[in-house]
């Protein structure tokens, strides 16, 4: 693609304009193109990439619509009949041009990207333009691709060139495409993408290092102040910042220049915003197709666009994001309990389009309400009358965010050039941001229908033109090399170590360059890095704060005890004040860290959005509700021909109800490896019942107590009564046996033993609890259902199929627990030590999840007093 717009100078006013699609298709008068739309092609006849549509549709369709603009831009006519293929041997890349040709025939006049406007103008005579666009620089460009050569051509004939003195006015005051500094920048604005000799680097280049894009902000506008007050310059518009395409930039500048007094000219009229209707309809679609995702139901309740406040939208995502549902949502009234009411699965297209329907009335905004209608009404055109084509809808509601639009451009502004397009206007200091990443210049796309050998192979059999990676990655360097010609005296190259969300970045492509073409053996060597340097001797001034005693690590006794004064245990508490029941999870949270523990009671915790996964707790959850089905209360128990037959379905239940996302094509695998799972497992519990001549008395039932005065609360999984007369408390646990023995031989293990409690002190009269004062002792036990092993305490001595651990399994855990009950009973917070989650593995057999991924109690972590040494080593 050519690096110079196109322009055409007004033969009366002299007035310069780009010539752009929308000029185009006034003049030309061009008609209303079909809608280009692949999906019907590509359904139609054979093709290279029919399974890649069938698998991924939307995805295909891109892709071959790119190629398609690639290789209509490759012809000098826009038209299919360009494409000579009787020397192009037989290969990959004859099929795949053919295919492509034949796809594009079949789409007749439609053309992507704006082309066929730029077809009509090739086909059209020069009376058919209602004003003359006579061509300011006819000029070739190496870059051009074939269609803007033929585009410039026709133009050129119809209109002819622009007088002399117009290209001579243009000329003056356009940046200049060659090297116009002297020393070291002007070879670099002469050489940058050469093999010509080095030069020493001198005062017209420098490069600093700094840490992210804010910092690089705050820096060119104090180097900007300090250029004006050192009169290197005398006035602002003698800078020009060149920045990368990236929304973060315009902000952090803006306020930056902003704060020191300095106008910035080129930034958006109307910055970039986002589409909220085509989000809202998004989420929407996503809902009504089912199962609904957690994340589009928290994005259509967080929508700006909803009937509700944002704070009750925040309250309805954020219950949906920690519990798949909504309780608030059932308070919803009047028009909000009609959204409410709307997102539910639909089968046929007339509901689907009923329920958006539904939606749009329910939208405060009356502009967004005849957007969305607007959008609904275009989803409806490429619908059938029986089940919705989802995969349509959703690519025709796709947000598309609102580019920035207008550039304020003033004379006495500080210049604001941007990475895709030629810088403006000359400067005499340029300052370079984001010279890191994927900037300077970005990476080429790889091209999915061909490779870059069949690209040469079709230009040389052909003639067909199209642009390889290597070509696209030399524009871009030109395009670099001609906005560093946008200074006259020298330029300021900043190379941030992080971008905005702090990850980490390599110096980019172009900074290697320079580094070439300065003597510097590394690029690295170029850098003064400011953060390694004292702030007296930076080279702008700066305002630093102070910094926060200990790098801003809370405050903590050494003791290592925070004594809060207070009963923790009533954080939470009944309507009557008593303290509400801690459940088994939560108590062994306790004994591993009170801290943790603290911020659990007070809700403090990580609400990062993420979707639906298959984790730990869902399989678990999954495999709990499918035994329970299989293996109902008061029931025989099942064989072999009654498991198999029940399975999938006990399975597509509890899929229902604990993971409806699990229902989605997309995780056939995932469904089919949890199928066999199930089974498995259901076996294997059979034949431990069936072998102990066991009877389910109940499942998923309630016990509650007292600790030490706390009071307790949880479900166990399972109670059965075996042939020899004894009661077992079965919780079922998705995991291998090695794990939870270790903890049980080492009297570690506290959830059985809170059974216990829960029986021998209970706080509600079950069946159970009245066997336990009848002077039934009953069994605990854990069924581990990776491996199928029974695990009990010492009480299940001699049951079959199951393995008793004859030692006290909660002897250290209970007396652990009952000194944490009454320290943090007295308000008494003992910290954690960073050697915890080590010896908590090692000496308890207790994997410490409460101690993983948490920032906030990492921050209150203590060292160690003695590091021991570890024995794997």
């Amino acid at each position: 693609m050519k690096i110079d717009p196109i322009l055409t100078a007004h033969p009366v006013t002299g007035a310069v304009r780009h010539i752009t699609t929308d000029l185009l298709g006034a003049t030309y008068l061009a008609p209303r193109m079909p809608a280009f739309d692949l999906t019907v092609a590509l359904q139609q006849g054979p093709s290279p990439w029919r399974d890649s549509f069938t698998a991924a549709p939307a995805e295909t369709a891109m892709a071959i619509e790119r190629g398609i603009v690639a290789l209509a831009r490759a012809t000098k006519t826009l038209s299919p009949e360009a494409i000579e293929m009787r020397d192009l041997p037989d290969g990959r890349a004859r099929r795949h041009l053919s295919a492509l040709g034949d796809i594009w025939r079949q789409m007749g006049d439609a053309l992507p990207d704006d082309l066929g406007v730029l077809a009509h103008v090739l086909r059209s005579e020069a009376a058919q333009a209602i004003e003359p666009l006579p061509v300011l620089d006819p000029t070739a460009c190496a870059f051009s691709d074939p269609a803007e050569v033929a585009l410039i051509e026709r133009l050129v004939a119809h209109h002819g060139s622009a007088p002399p003195e117009a290209r001579a006015a243009w000329q003056s005051s356009r940046v200049s495409p060659h090297a116009n500094a002297t020393g070291a920048m002007g070879h670099l604005q002469a050489n940058l993408t050469s093999n010509s000799a080095p030069v020493d680097p001198d005062s017209s280049i420098a490069v600093f290092g700094l840490r992210d894009p804010i910092e690089e902000a705050a820096f060119a506008a104090a180097r900007t102040r300090q250029l004006l007050d050192s009169r290197v310059i005398s006035s602002p518009q003698e800078v020009g910042l060149l920045i990368p395409d990236d929304a973060i930039y315009l902000e952090q500048l803006a306020q930056s220049f902003d704060a020191l007094g300095l106008p910035l000219a080129g930034l958006p009229v109307e910055p970039a915003s986002r589409d909220h209707v085509g989000e809202l309809l998004t989420a929407a679609l996503a809902i009504l197709r089912g199962p609904a995702p957690r994340t589009a139901l928290a994005s259509l309740f967080t929508s700006p666009l909803a009937p509700w406040s944002a704070d009750q939208g925040a309250l309805l995502a954020r219950e949906t994001m920690e519990n798949g549902r909504s309780r608030s949502a059932k308070s919803l009234k009047g028009i909000s309990a009609e959204l409410g009411d709307t997102l539910r699965p639909v089968a046929t297209t007339a509901r689907m389009m009923a329920r958006l329907q539904a939606i749009a009335a329910t939208l405060p905004d009356l502009e967004a309400k005849r957007d969305f209608r607007s959008r609904v009404a275009l989803i409806g055109t490429s619908q059938n009358d029986e089940a919705p084509d989802w995969t349509s809808a959703l690519r025709k509601a796709a947000a598309r965010p609102n580019a920035s639009s207008g550039s304020g451009r003033f004379v006495e502004g500080v210049s604001l050039f941007t990475e895709s397009a030629l810088p403006w206007r000359p400067v005499r200091q340029l300052i370079v941001l984001g010279m890191a990443g994927r900037a300077w210049p970005r990476p080429a796309p790889v091209n999915p229908l061909f490779t870059d050998s069949e690209i040469a192979q079709i230009k040389k059999h052909t003639g067909l033109t199209m642009r390889t990676r290597a070509d696209l990655l030399n524009r871009r360097l030109e395009l670099f090399r001609r906005q560093l010609c946008a200074a006259s005296d020298g330029a300021t190259l900043l190379v941030p170590a992080r971008d905005a969300a702090g990850k980490s970045l390599a110096p980019a492509t172009a900074l290697a360059l320079i580094g070439r073409a300065l003597k510097a053996a590394k690029s690295e060597n170029l850098v003064t890095d400011l953060r390694a340097m004292h702030p007296a001797a930076w080279p702008v001034a700066h305002r630093l704060t102070a910094r926060l005693p200990g790098g801003g690590a809370p405050e903590v006794p050494d003791t290592g005890i925070l004594r809060i004064g207070t009963d923790l245990l009533r954080i939470r508490r009944e309507d009557d004040g008593r303290g509400r029941p801690q459940s088994p999870s939560r108590l062994e949270t306790l004994i591993v860290s009170p801290l943790a523990w603290v911020l659990e009671e007070l809700g403090a915790k990580d609400r990062t959005w993420a979707p639906e996964c298959l984790d730990v707790l869902v399989l678990g959850s999954i495999v709990h509700e499918v035994l329970e089905i299989l293996f109902p209360k008061a029931a025989p128990i099942p064989d072999m021909a009654k498991i198999e037959a029940g399975a999938d379905a006990a399975l597509d239940t509890a899929i229902g109800i604990h993971a409806p996302f699990l229902s989605a094509t997309d995780w056939a695998a995932e469904r089919a490896s949890l199928t066999r799972e199930v089974r498995r497992v259901a076996l294997s519990w059979a034949r431990f019942l069936t072998e102990n001549g066991a009877e389910i008395l109940d499942n998923e039932f309630q016990l509650a107590g007292d600790q030490r005065g706390l009071r307790i609360a949880g479900r166990a999984d399972t109670l059965l009564r075996l042939a020899d007369g004894r009661i077992v408390i079965v919780d079922h646990k998705r995991s291998a046996s090695k794990g939870r023995r270790d903890r049980m031989e080492k009297g570690w293990d506290l959830q059985v033993a809170l059974y216990g409690a829960m029986m021998e002190r209970p706080e509600v009269d079950t069946e159970l609890t009245r066997l336990v004062t009848a002077g039934v002792s009953p069994v605990t036990a854990y069924h581990l259902t990776n491996d199928g092993t029974i695990l009990t305490g010492p009480a299940g001595a001699g049951i079959p199929g199951a393995q008793a651990v004859v030692s006290d399994i909660a002897e250290h855990a209970l007396d652990h627990l009952d000194q944490t009950i009454a320290a943090v009973g007295a308000g008494d917070i003992v910290l954690n030590r960073s050697g915890d989650a080590k010896r908590i593995r090692k000496d308890r057999g207790i994997t410490p999840y409460s101690l993983e991924n948490n920032s906030f109690l990492a921050a209150f972590t203590l060292s160690d007093l003695a590091e021991e040494p570890d024995d794997d080593e």
